[in-house]
């Protein structure tokens, strides 16, 4: 009985080590296929110097706003629109400040590099009633549908004299 009892307990250890050795098996990551699911490998990254700014009387203070857009892998996408836009926390275009030219809206193309810039203007302190923020939002439209999005804060301090 003693000689089952044993045949049984080894039998099962070695299956559990079988189970064990095969489950220790890792697959590398592979490159998402092109033809689907719906995953771009693209990424938009949006910066802003300096990211607080100051509404002061007479002088109104800017922000250069740079949007990048790169492969997964870091290969630069050139000649795609990027729109620029002045929104809310709600995502509504608002009239705090403007983009280039006196614009709520700007579309940029990427350089050669994947960037595409343009400058926030902010406030006058008579243009605001106290601190705010805005945010500066950035798309890429892509194939058919789908597109790509980024937004940025900006802190706009009204200045007290």
């Amino acid at each position: 009985m003693k000689t089952r009892k044993m045949v049984f307990s080894i039998s099962v250890c070695l299956a559990l080590a079988l189970f064990s050795l095969d489950s220790c098996k890792s697959d590398t990551v592979s490159e998402p296929s092109p033809l689907g699911p719906s995953s771009i490998g693209v990424v938009l990254d949006l910066t802003a110097s300096p990211s607080i700014i100051v509404a002061d009387q007479t002088h109104r203070q800017t922000a250069d706003i740079t949007a990048t857009l790169a492969k997964y892998d870091g290969i630069p996408l050139s000649d795609r629109t990027v729109l620029f836009e002045v929104v809310n926390g709600s995502g509504r275009r608002v009239d705090v400040g403007y983009l280039g030219d006196e614009l709520s809206l700007q579309a940029v193309a990427t350089d050669s590099n994947g960037t595409a810039k343009t400058q926030y203007t902010g406030p006058l302190r008579s243009e605001v009633k106290g601190n705010t923020d805005v945010f500066i939002r950035a798309t890429v439209v892509w194939d058919g549908t789908q597109h790509i999005q980024d937004s940025i804060q900006i802190y706009i301090i009204r200045d007290s004299n």
